[in-house]
């Protein structure tokens, strides 16, 4: 049926274009100091709305082009654009193309919105990354290559693990109830990011290959996504692949191989050091025990507690000096190193009338937490037919299958490897003598590191299929309409096995969770361009879109194994649990988008957009969303005669987005099954209803400068934003005699304002050596404008304190005063700022730093001596502080018998000491009349997160013709990458990157998450 649909359609249009004369335009791009070809180099024909790249010789060709006299646009990334005036007035028209090199260029072809967009038309703020500045950096998950290469994008890991998820805030956290994760729209389908595995820390757009990345275009004003309305106030996430061009086929491959191991290490005491501050412990409990006397008794009770590694006949046994405790360096035992291994193949090309791009990959990354690890097998087809010179289709295929094998990390849990390393003493060890489990580590059997090694699978395995089909006809030559059918399936299976060993009590354990997202976007698009009197130009779109996202799932747990081979719940001796669920939600939308600019000097750009969605009450369940920009090119100014000024151009925008990111009924008045009445399942209210729940709203003004100086050398842009968050979905909190604990309301706002700088420089350029500079910067605000009645909420909280003025993530804290040189007590200062030792988090806490990261970019350089290419780039952030939770409830003191950091050396031992730490005593409120120096928050626990960092440094070597020739390859390429391969920071654990989940809207805590991993990977890349 679809075939003779094409067919019609085909037939349909043949008598509109069987009389026109047309031509093909031909021809190279090349360097234009070193004569040097350029392959991947754009060329396009505005009024037609058609182009396409050069290949690897640097040879593009251009079919179907009416007769007549148009203007040719050509670009590449680093070069200064060129545009044509070229007349097609033959079968084939040769015209050759040179460009000078250039900083950034303003012409350059971004995707911005349902059309692509030339870049000196962008009237708003949006950022882009190619795939030249990610193609060497061996990551998983596509959110990590925005960090420290979008101006104004914060991106932080929240789990080192490979295919671990990252937080990516844009401008700053806006909503307080609602999420603050941007839209993700990858070749026009908008990504869903429910139910995922709960095993392993993932993202869905891990099932990208990031080989197949074209362009990553960050839209961060509400001016430019207004076009996405509803779901667009945390800002649009733009993500497309690479597609095929007219040219011969090319096969290219790259196998790469590598290494992970973690950035460092915490300096934790050994066996004798902890012995020692024991024995000073002890001797605060009885002073009239000598040092050595007290050393003995707690080398006693540590042989009692932990046992000792040695066989019972062994000399050492029972040794009173201790050397009979083990002295276990548990990071060791925990962090190993990963191998990395990935494979990817690639066909592209391509004829007049259908291109392609066909690429499969293989990576398999171990991680460096034991037996951690990521698999990705993926297979993705691009395929695009032009049928005649009015209608063309468009098929994108992305088939993944990823497997993750996860540990529980991001908390102070006893059975996560994270946690372990710091709970676990150097007297505790893995293994008896004979090779079993020693069964009195810290908190047992169930819990030994090495148990969880091998007694514990997390298995979590991910089916992804993303696509769509596209279908585009041109009614004339100035209005042409799209249609799009996208889906984003993805099925997830987790098995989480436990064997008898660390579920004794149940005879082990099976839990096997299956979750299914049907997640469907579609799209009409008309799109309309013309240019009257050769100076007013005019464009636009006009569109309607639906979206249903639809998710499942089941679980089932079994307890109890006949055999440990047998692992399947069907055998279990008890079945334990059964459970299940489905929910769904829709949208809808329509929008427009006009654009107008006179002689290129002045743009207008219009877009309003009208959405519905299914989660808000049926009072407010349509937003308007309208936003206006404009642009100024003051460079192409008669009056404007600055020699050393290439480009000058002034933009000023203001627009409303949407948040929807709440719970799918939030609206809705709920009931839940509650027991049973005569032998009936019972229910109850659970959820008040609101049917005036209406959008959450961002409102933002941006105002912009894009430059360029001596010939393109020098360009960039620097832009300032203020965005009110208003209207937000807010949780309020409801008396407790009401039966209900909150209302979901739109009370509130949040405010963020900010400067970003970006600038990009090309320093030297000569036929053997060029060196180029890149540089941003962002800096934001972040401040809570209004709170219903203007009330705190959590008042009294050290970290979750949301009051009117603050920003979100202030850190409220009691001052720390140091210790008492005397007699070595903890001190902290009142409200009053006097000594005490018993300080009040209500009374004495005042506000004292904040989770706000209100500095962050990135900067790098690129030197390349004939084939050789060598790229270093940093990534940093500053202003952020944040409670070292884990490290510091569970390494200061003795109270459970954990590891203690070597900070604790710094003690005070004696009158007259000035240190940072207190006397060693037996458990942390050992003082009398003084609070618990280890969970008695204060500043002393609080670490500022600020670093700098080696993110990526890239050494390449393209091979010469004269050997590419002999071997008959038209490209070879080898590398050596790394990844994380400094860090400059004062914070003294893990990792400064702070972050325990995706949505967190406080950061300024870090728990015992999984550390990110420093790799170095070598691979070679061949083109056929």
């Amino acid at each position: 049926m679809f075939k003779k649909l094409l067919i019609l359609v085909t037939m349909l249009g043949f008598p509109l274009v069987a009389l026109a004369q047309q031509g093909t335009l031909t021809g190279t791009v090349s360097d234009g100091e070193t004569g040097e070809l350029l392959p991947g180099a754009t060329v396009f024909i505005p009024e037609l709305s058609t182009g396409g790249t050069t290949n690897l010789d640097g040879v593009y060709r251009v079919t179907n082009v009416p007769y007549g006299s148009y203007e040719v646009v050509v670009s590449f990334v680093g070069y200064r654009t060129v545009r044509r005036t070229v007349e097609i007035a033959s079968s084939e028209v040769t015209q050759d193309f040179e460009l000078r090199i250039d900083a950034i260029g303003l012409d350059d072809v971004i995707v911005s919105g349902y059309a692509p967009q030339l870049k000196r038309e962008v009237t708003g703020a949006i950022s882009s990354v190619t795939s030249r500045d990610i193609v060497y950096v061996p990551l998983q998950n596509t959110e990590g290559f925005l960090q420290g290469r979008a101006a104004g994008v914060n991106v932080t890991s929240v789990s080192g693990a490979p295919g671990g998820a990252f937080r990516v805030q844009i401008r700053g956290n806006g909503s307080i109830n609602a999420a603050t994760q941007p839209l993700y729209i990858v070749d026009g389908v908008q990504i869903s990011f429910s139910q995922r595995s709960s095993l392993a820390s993932n993202s869905p757009l891990n099932t990208i290959n990031p080989d197949d990345i074209e362009s990553i275009e960050v839209i961060k004003d509400a001016a430019s996504a207004a076009i996405y309305g509803a779901q667009a106030a945390a800002g649009v996430v733009l993500i497309t692949t690479k597609r095929g061009s007219e040219a011969q086929t090319r096969i290219t491959a790259r196998v790469e191989t590598g290494i992970r191991n973690a950035t460092q290490e915490v300096d934790y005491l050994n066996r004798d050091q902890y012995l020692d501050w024991a024995a000073e412990a002890r001797q605060f409990s009885f002073p009239n025990e000598t040092f050595e006397e007290a050393r003995e008794n707690r080398v006693n009770f540590y042989r009692n507690f932990f046992g000792s590694p040695l066989e019972a006949d062994d000399p050492l046994a029972g040794d009173p000096t201790g050397r009979d405790l083990a002295d276990t360096n548990w990071q060791d035992f925990i962090y190993d190193q990963g191998v990395v291994q990935k494979y990817n193949l690639s066909i592209a090309g391509g004829t007049s009338s259908t291109t392609f791009r066909i690429s499969g990959g293989f990576e398999d990354t171990q991680g460096h937490v034991f037996r951690t690890g990521f698999e990705r097998l993926n297979l993705r087809t691009n395929l695009d037919h032009r049928f005649n010179d009015r209608f063309s289709t468009g098929v994108t295929i992305n088939i993944a299958r990823t497997y993750q094998f996860g540990i529980c990390d991001g908390g102070n849990f006893i059975n996560c490897p994270p946690s372990q390393a710091m709970f676990e003493a150097p007297m505790s060890f893995p293994f008896l003598p004979d090779g079993s489990y020693n069964p009195e580590t810290r908190f047992g059997v169930d819990t030994n590191p090495a148990v969880i090694a091998d007694e514990v699978d997390r298995n979590a395995t991910q089916l992804s299929i993303l696509g769509n089909l596209t279908a585009n006809y041109r009614i004339t030559d100035w209005l042409s309409v799209r249609g799009l059918i996208g889906m984003d399936y993805r099925n997830t299976k987790d098995e989480l096995y436990e064997s008898e060993i660390v579920r004794a009590a149940w005879g082990g354990r099976v839990l096997l969770i299956d979750r299914v997202v049907e997640n469907m976007t579609t799209n009409l698009v008309f799109n309309a361009s013309h240019t009257f009197d050769n100076v007013h130009n005019l464009s636009g779109f006009l569109g309607t879109e639906y979206r249903r996202n639809y998710s499942e799932s089941f679980s089932a747990e079994g307890r109890g194994f006949p055999i440990e081979q047998i692992r399947v719940i069907g055998a279990t001796a008890e079945p334990f649990s059964v459970g299940g669920s489905f929910t769904e939600f829709r949208f809808a939308g329509y929008f427009l988008r006009a654009a107008y600019n006179y002689d290129e000097r002045y743009f207008v750009n219009v877009v309003g957009r009208y959405d519905g969605s299914s989660r808000f009450g049926s009072e407010t369940r349509w937003g308007f969303f309208p936003s206006i920009s404009g642009a100024w090119r003051i460079s192409d100014e008669n009056f404007f005669n600055v020699d050393v000024i290439d480009e000058l151009r002034l933009r000023a925008g203001y627009g409303t987005t949407g948040n929807s990111a709440i719970g799918n009924f939030a609206a809705r008045g709920l009931y839940s099954v509650s027991g049973q009445y005569m032998n009936n399942v019972g229910l109850a209210p659970s959820q008040l209803a609101n049917a005036n729940l209406g959008w959450e709203e961002a409102r933002e003004v941006n105002v912009g400068l894009d430059f360029g100086f001596l010939e393109g050398r020098i360009a960039g842009a620097i832009d300032m934003y203020r965005k009110d968050n208003v209207d937000l979905l807010f949780g309020r909190p409801l008396p407790s005699d009401s039966g209900f604990g909150s209302i979901t309301e739109n009370i509130g706002s949040v405010r963020n304002e900010g400067i970003e700088f970006e600038i990009n420089s090309v320093n030297v350029n000569t036929a053997d050596f060029t060196w180029s500079t890149r540089f941003n910067i962002a800096f934001n605000r972040n401040e809570v404008l209004s709170l219903p009645e203007g009330e705190t909420l959590s008042p009294n909280s050290f970290l979750n304190q949301i009051k009117e003025g603050d920003p979100l993530g202030q850190i409220n804290a009691i001052r720390w005063a140091g210790v008492n040189p005397a007699d070595g007590r903890p001190m902290w200062y009142d409200i009053d700022g006097n000594i005490t030792y018993n300080p009040s988090q209500v009374n004495d806490s005042v506000p004292y730093k904040d989770g706000v990261a209100n500095r962050v970019g990135g900067f790098g350089n690129t030197l390349s001596y004939r084939g050789f290419t060598l790229d270093a780039f940093f990534q940093f952030s500053f202003g952020q502080w944040a409670f070292a939770n884990t490290d510091w409830f569970f390494t200061r003191t003795l109270d459970f018998n954990m590891n203690l950091d070597e900070m604790v050396l710094d003690r005070w031992q004696q009158p007259g000491d000035i240190t940072y730490f207190p006397r060693a005593v037996p458990v942390g409120a050992s003082f009398p009349e003084t609070a618990n120096f280890r969970t008695q928050t204060a500043s002393h626990a609080i670490y500022n997160t600020s670093y700098v960092r080696l993110k990526n440094l890239t050494l390449s070597y393209n091979a010469p013709r004269s050997i590419t020739e002999p071997l008959q390859v038209s490209n070879l390429r080898v590398f050596l990458t790394g990844v994380n391969l400094l860090t400059f920071t004062n914070y003294p654990f893990y990792d400064p990157e702070v972050a325990v989940s995706e949505t967190t809207i406080f950061g300024n805590i870090t728990v015992a998450q999984y550390p990110t991993a420093r790799q170095f990977n070598a691979g070679i890349e061949i083109t056929f």
